[in-house]
This record gives structure tokens, C-alpha cells and sequence, in this order.
């Protein structure tokens, strides 16, 4: 096993590397100068022992190094792999800032690319490190990285046909991990976790909403639907279905207007929807009486990561709370933020609470590692939950790209956990 030391790194515009504090055999008559492969392809890179010289444009991090037989390791080198060209590269760049900051701190090289930044000829990456000091991104050029991180921004970008290319020769290199390799489609996930015994029990009656008979089916059995676009994000596009009084009444967001629209039987509400699930594919879902507080429905939103032993762990637990007449609990769209350990003990009293919160770990755990097993290179998602009055617990959604948590504590441990999951790939 590496034994892993800190060190100093430092890039030059022209693409130099000095590296201080790394004790090197150095060859006689070199100058302190060594050639060595690094990244998880051995990429060959020239490096000075040594302070560099003050230049403006320079990059310094602090960088985790190990010598074994001989032979110098500096890792992680992580990549987010995004989407665009050069340096108008698309995405949450404040997010890709936070990581690049975090990487700093506990000695990981962060930089973001595009597929154009690859030459698959010397395995070298056209990269950019964020200078935090003048806020800006840098372009350099880098080994492979040991960690891909996809955080390719829609999934219309992530399905086109240069980008597929690129996830596939990517998951081909030996050494290289492709950390959460795709987008989850409503309709594949619940699919995929029907068929599994230990996470049934959780799902509510969800289907592919693709005719009449499948609504009016749904129908019979409950009076509280929930259609949702199979590759929605964020609550757009969500509607809620409602029976009252013999009167189905359709709710929905539309270009942040809540619309409301009553029908007196199935077939004309399937007049109206059916051209909308022609655009776009839509799940059917079973509604679920929530758990309220302050008479507004809430949702638990849990972060599971890959820790710094490879192993799946919960980086954090929020609730939202709806916002007033509002069909979900998006923040976006009117949501609330509440804690856990505020809202759970004044509804369900602290021993019920406590078991709740044990509850909900146990079972995102489980899905977690369900899903593992037929999707590849799954390393974080959020998911969302419902509790009931009673306290039974409910798997609505899971997302593969999770955007921040609002509450600072979990944020930084998100941050903390995508770097240590790295190391552990590279001790």
C-alpha cells in the first residue's frame, strides 16, 4: 500500500511542472530535472525538484505524492468532464470552483475538459485549473486523469453522438475510472428496481403512462396520481391528478404559472394529455399521503457518496417542505428548507424520529447498492423520499447528477467525498 506524503505543485503557462517537497533520486548530470510517467496511462511527464520561478500565470496546489520501487505517484488527477468548446465549457462552473478548491486542500489535482481537450494519440488532456486568486480558468495541459468526473450538464448533450463516443473509448482505458457514467431515466430505474426483492417494498405503483388503459387502470386503484416526465429534472413538467366529487382535476406548472384544469371523465383528460406525452415520455405514479408539518406536505432529499473506503455512505439528510399550493417541493418552485432533526422529533416524538432516520439510511443504502449492480461506474446520487404519518417510508426518484445541497454541512461533505472517493481509487 502507498504511504502518501504532501507536497507542492506547481504548472507553468508553457506547461512546465515543479514539484517541492518530494525527496527523488535524481540522475547524475540531470539538473534536478526527471522525466516520469504519471496518471493512471503513464503519461510522460518532464518535472523540476524544487521551488518554481515567480511567473504570472502560474498554478500552485498542494498535491498528495507516494514513491514506491523507485517510481513517483502524484494522485488523484481528476477530471470533470463537461460539455462546449475551449474555455466557453458549459456547466455549473460555481460547483466545478467548489470542487477545484476542495482538491486543493486535501492535495488533489482538479481541472475541467471537453471532449476537443483530449488527444487520444498521447493521452494528454487540454484541461483548465481555476485560479481562485483571479477567478478565472486557466487552460493547461495534463496527464490523463485517474478519475472522470461526468458532470456532462443536460442529457440531450449526454446522448449525442460525439459524447457517447467519448464515455465509451473513456470506459475502455485501463486505470481509469468514470465516476456516475450517465443521466437516470425514470422509466429504466423503476424497472430496473421492481426486479429487485430488496427494494420493492419501497416504490410506489409506478408505469410507463403510453395509453388510456394505463391511466384509467391507475385510476381505479388511486385517487391521487403523479405524472412525471421520465427524463425530467428539478420538478419541471410534473403534474398531480386528483379525484374529488366525481371531477378529475389536472395540476401543473407552466412557465412558472400553476395551472389548474378540471375534467368530468378519463377519456377527456386523455385528450388533453396525450399530446403532451407524444413530445415527451411521461411515468405514471401512485400518490402518496405525506407526512405533514405546519399543514404542508414535506419530502426527505438524502445525498448517498462513495466514501474515502469505496464503500456507499449517507454525506447528508434535508427535508422540503412544499410551498403553498404548490404540486411539489422544489425550492425553485416555492419549496421550503427544514431540518431533520427539528421536523422529525415534533412530529413523531424522539424515539419514533430516531428509528425513521435509521430507517431511511437502511433503505437508501439498499437502493443504492441495488442499482450498483446493473449500473456501472455509480459512485453518488440524491434521492427522494416520502414519510408517511404513520412513519412508513417510500422511494419516489433518484438522480445521478445531483446539483448542491443547499445546507453548508452537507455541500462540504459532498465536496470532501468526491475527493477521498478519488484517493481511495488511487491508493
Amino acid at each position: 500500500m502507498s504511504h502518501w506524503k504532501s507536497g507542492w505543485l506547481t504548472i507553468l503557462p508553457s506547461g512546465k511542472w515543479y514539484v517541492k517537497g518530494i525527496r527523488f533520486p535524481i540522475p547524475r548530470g540531470s539538473k534536478r530535472h526527471i522525466t516520469v510517467p504519471l496518471g493512471p496511462l503513464h503519461v510522460e511527464q518532464k518535472i523540476t525538484l524544487g521551488l518554481a520561478p515567480t511567473l504570472a500565470g502560474r498554478y500552485r496546489t498542494r498535491i498528495r505524492w507516494s514513491m514506491n520501487n523507485n517510481k513517483l505517484q502524484i494522485a488523484p488527477l481528476i477530471g470533470i468532464l463537461t460539455s462546449g468548446r475551449g474555455e466557453s465549457f458549459k456547466g455549473n462552473r460555481e460547483n466545478f470552483q467548489e470542487i477545484s478548491k476542495t482538491g486543493k486542500k486535501l492535495g488533489a489535482l482538479v481541472f475541467v475538459f471537453t471532449p476537443d481537450g483530449i488527444d487520444w494519440d498521447t493521452h494528454k488532456i487540454r484541461g483548465y485549473l481555476y485560479d481562485e486568486h483571479k477567478e478565472f480558468w486557466q487552460e493547461f495541459a495534463t496527464p490523463f486523469p485517474h478519475v472522470i468526473y461526468n458532470r456532462i450538464p443536460t442529457r440531450t448533450v449526454e446522448q449525442k453522438e460525439y459524447m457517447q463516443k467519448t464515455l465509451e473509448r473513456i470506459s475502455q482505458l485501463k486505470n481509469v475510472t468514470l465516476y456516475n457514467r450517465q443521466f437516470f431515466d425514470k422509466e429504466s430505474l423503476f424497472t430496473t428496481l421492481k426486479a429487485m426483492e430488496e427494494a420493492a417494498p419501497f416504490l410506489p405503483d409506478t408505469y410507463k403512462l403510453d395509453k388510456s388503459e394505463r391511466l384509467k387502470a391507475f385510476a381505479e386503484k388511486h385517487d391521487v396520481l403523479y405524472l412525471k416526465p421520465v427524463r425530467g429534472k428539478a420538478g419541471q413538467g410534473i403534474m398531480r391528478l386528483e379525484k374529488r366529487d366525481g371531477i378529475w382535476i389536472l395540476r401543473r406548472v407552466h412557465q412558472q404559472k400553476s395551472l389548474c384544469t378540471l375534467f368530468s371523465n378519463l377519456d377527456q383528460l386523455w385528450a388533453y394529455l396525450n399530446p403532451i406525452i407524444q413530445q415527451k415520455p411521461y411515468i405514471i405514479q401512485q400518490g402518496i399521503k405525506l407526512a405533514t408539518y405546519n399543514n404542508r406536505p414535506f419530502d426527505v432529499r438524502v445525498l448517498t457518496q462513495k466514501n474515502g473506503t469505496g464503500h456507499w455512505d449517507i454525506t447528508g439528510v434535508g427535508i422540503r417542505q412544499a410551498g403553498i399550493h404548490s404540486i411539489t417541493t422544489h425550492v425553485p418552485r416555492g419549496g421550503t428548507i427544514l431540518s431533520p432533526a427539528k421536523i422529525f422529533p415534533e412530529i413523531f416524538g424522539e424515539e419514533q424520529a430516531l428509528f425513521i432516520r435509521q430507517n431511511i439510511s437502511k433503505i437508501v443504502l439498499t437502493i443504492a447498492k441495488a442499482l450498483q449492480q446493473n449500473m456501472i461506474d455509480l459512485a453518488e446520487m440524491s434521492m427522494d423520499l416520502g414519510v408517511t404519518a404513520e412513519g412508513h417510508i417510500w422511494f419516489f426518484e433518484a438522480n445521478s447528477k445531483p446539483e448542491k445541497f443547499d445546507e453548508p454541512g452537507i455541500r462540504r461533505a459532498s465536496l470532501r467525498n468526491i475527493i477521498y472517493y478519488s484517493q481511495h481509487i488511487c491508493k
